[in-house]
């Protein structure tokens, strides 16, 4: 079972855990899972593309059907230190706490099946419009911004673990940075595990088509294919996130579509995927 709730602002990262939400059946005195030393506690997952936070139940442990369940998400404040909270710091509405209960059905839904992980094959192929010589590779001025898309030596050299230059602030250059004080300080530009603290997401996200699917297609079954308000994209530009949107893909020049967001963020997900690569 898993516990998905969507946002309209980017996250915090550091925010998207356990101690953000407090869900119980009946009464707060029955948390779930039920306390126990030998149980692992709800897994959270942040997906930066959907803007949502899925919770997922420990192995073996169900809801029981028929059941009312409940959902708080803490205020944050400085007595209070727990709660999400946006990028930039902001937080939930404290004139409006958030409770959400419901009840379950009758017995537990079919799981998803696997997920296909994507190799560095793939990411490299997605990219190719933008990597191969037109503006993050090694044909005419060289690659924008030392950047390089064409092939997993490259990757490595360019961009994974190493910072992205419009995050550059303070007295370090050439040095990522892993949860700085302010949010998108010296962010790499692909940080493996974490597409949430990868600049690539963020300047792929900047713009309204990754959000869309391909003209003509519905949205994937579980998926969520709303653009952000404006007002949430402008932020992000005003906070850390310099330039146009990537990857503008050639010769279409086009920018990519949601599927092939999801496959970047998929990618960057699974870990430092193109040493197999090399």
């Amino acid at each position: 079972m898993t516990l998905e709730l969507s946002f309209d602002r980017f996250l915090l990262p550091d925010t998207a855990i356990r101690q953000s939400i407090t869900f119980y059946t009946g009464e707060p005195a029955n948390p779930v899972p039920p306390p126990s030393n030998m149980r692992p506690e709800l897994s959270p997952v942040y997906d930066l593309l959907g803007r949502t936070v899925r919770y997922a139940l420990p192995p073996g442990l169900t809801l029981e059907p028929h059941a009312l369940y409940t959902v708080e998400l803490p205020i944050y404040t400085e007595q209070q230190p727990l709660g999400f909270r946006a990028f930039d710091g902001a937080g939930l509405d404290p004139l409006a706490p958030v409770r959400l209960s419901f009840f379950t059905g009758a017995g537990p839904s079919t799981p998803p099946g696997p997920v296909e992980v994507p190799s560095c094959e793939d990411f490299l192929s997605t990219v190719a419009g933008c990597g191969g010589g037109a503006c993050h590779g090694r044909e005419g001025k060289g690659p924008a911004m030392g950047l390089e898309l064409e092939s997993a030596e490259a990757l490595r050299a360019t961009a994974i673990g190493r910072p992205a230059h419009q995050t550059e602030i303070g007295d370090t250059t050439g040095v990522a940075a892993q949860d700085p004080a302010r949010f998108g300080a010296n962010m790499p530009i692909i940080d493996p595990g974490r597409p949430d603290n990868s600049y690539l997401m963020y300047k792929l996200l900047i713009g309204p088509e990754p959000y869309a699917p391909v003209a003509g297609e519905d949205c994937p079954p579980d998926e969520r294919c709303d653009v952000p308000a404006a007002e949430e994209l402008e932020r992000l530009r005003s906070w850390f996130v310099r330039g146009e949107p990537m990857p503008r893909l050639l010769p279409e020049e086009r920018f990519i579509h949601h599927d092939e967001a999801r496959l970047i963020q998929s990618f960057i997900s699974r870990g430092d995927a193109c040493a197999e690569a090399r």
